[in-house]
């Protein structure tokens, strides 16, 4: 009975459909899902299918992609709340969350004081538990916090800034402000860190905003003062600059500092400045005039940037602007491996005007790619769910080829159409099947589980 009850009030809500983004021959919907959020910061896509976003005043929630739930997970019992916007800010799951169930977020904790902290998830009451100190005593400031978390390899980054009163630090190898750090899970530092007992992984870093992986690279966004806003591809033991360098090499004192110092300059900046937040990157046919780009969703200028990447994922070769005074600030935003895209609003922090709902989670989706699908579903089968080991492919529709990506979008399978696919060599989570016809076109797509 609560599931129809969900469902018939999610189709009678409001604030559903409300416009559309036209890009050529792709027109997008972008549909206001979720409501009267508190400054919703970091959106990560789960393991276990659903989408965990945190609130700066210290909840953990999570909400379902299609049916739109939302529901409050955790409340950090030690959040302190001060300064411009500092509170709890970012969070990632592990990538083996459904076995291990862990989940890691950085606050703050006092006025001058941050911490990573991981959790479990308990999934039978729906909450987390057994906290442990992955790091303590980071210093903290009225802003310039940062922060985003991006785990590969089973290594934890994280970018933070150099908490607005002391930007020297971002200079200062002693102090992790300004920086990226590496960690191993358990917060000691890697044997292969840049420099060793140091968790330093890059420098001179301003207000990072913004963190991602993909093509094997790391993409940052920066806060420049007013003006040499960044994004930068983040490599081990290199010089961003800050405070002598703002944007590129562009002055005499600048092109000095560089040239002694390693600086790798920014691959898109901004002046003045527009504040860029959260960014992630798009690989996915379902928009194919985002394909390969990274998204950004900006606070001062209140709009959404797609930046095209050139062939070798190292430089920007075309900005187009979207959503520009539609939602307000914009903080994150997250893909997710269907193609579709939610973005948060932070129209209830310092800076901020909320309005009625404020604040919100946007979805953008071409709505003909999703609907792509059989006409029957019993013209195709995939099972066992979960798999262990093998997944058999039973279908009456003529396929051509199959691809699957994981949770956070990677391929890691793409290959002519067989009834019969080896998972033995997948970790445990949650995989996106897409059944492709012989003009690559989908016929289908489902979820699977591989346990």
């Amino acid at each position: 009975m609560k599931k129809k009850f969900l469902l018939w009030a999610t189709c009678l809500l409001p604030w559903l459909a409300l416009s559309q983004i036209n890009l050529g021959t792709t027109v997008l919907t972008n549909t206001v899902v979720a409501s009267n959020l508190a400054v919703p910061w970091d959106m990560v896509y789960g393991p276990d299918g659903w989408i965990w976003f945190t609130e700066l005043s210290g909840k953990i929630k999570r909400m379902h992609p299609d049916t739109y739930e939302v529901q409050t997970v955790f409340t950090l019992p030690d959040v302190a709340l001060f300064g411009f916007s500092v509170g709890l800010h970012s969070m990632i799951l592990h990538p083996d969350f459904n076995n291990n169930h862990y989940l890691y977020v950085h606050y703050a904790y006092t006025n001058t004081t941050s911490k990573i902290v991981r959790y479990e998830y308990d999934s039978v009451n729906n909450t987390l538990a057994n906290a442990t100190l992955i790091m303590g005593s980071i210093p903290a400031g009225v802003s310039h916090n940062g922060s985003r978390m991006v785990i590969v390899d089973d290594k934890l980054y994280i970018c933070l800034g150099d908490t607005y009163s002391t930007p020297a630090v971002a200079q200062n190898l002693s102090s992790i402000n300004g920086k990226v750090l590496r960690m191993n899970l358990d917060g000691s530092i890697p044997d292969d860190n840049p420099t060793a007992g140091s968790y330093v992984y890059s420098f001179g870093h301003r207000n990072p905003q913004g963190l991602c992986y993909a093509n094997g690279k790391f993409y940052s966004s920066e806060h420049g003062t007013t003006a040499n806003d960044e994004i930068n591809i983040i490599e081990p033991n290199r010089n961003y600059g800050w405070p002598t360098v703002e944007g590129v090499c562009n002055t005499t004192a600048e092109i000095a500092f560089c040239n002694a110092n390693n600086v790798a300059e920014p691959i898109w900046s901004w002046s003045p400045s527009i504040a860029p937040a959260g960014i992630d990157y798009y690989h996915n046919s379902a928009i194919p005039e985002w394909d390969h780009s990274l998204l950004l969703v900006v606070l001062k200028n209140k709009e959404l940037i797609q930046l095209k990447l050139n062939e070798d994922d190292t430089q920007v070769t075309q900005q187009n602007i979207y959503l520009v005074n539609t939602y307000g600030r914009l903080r994150d935003l997250l893909v997710l491996p269907d193609g579709r895209v939610f973005i948060c609003t932070s129209n209830k922090d310092y800076a901020g005007t909320p309005g009625a709902t404020d604040d919100r989670i946007i979805e953008l989706k071409n709505p003909a790619a999703m609907s792509t699908h059989v006409p029957d579903a019993d013209l195709t089968k995939i099972y066992p769910i979960p798999a262990q080991g093998v997944l058999n492919i039973d279908s009456s529709v003529k396929i051509n080829s199959v691809m699957v990506t994981d949770n956070v979008g990677k391929v890691i399978y793409a290959e002519a159409f067989t009834p019969q696919i080896n998972t033995s060599s997948w970790a445990t989570g949650m995989y996106f099947i897409q059944l492709l016809d012989a003009d690559q076109k989908v016929i289908d797509r489902k979820k699977v589980l591989i346990e």
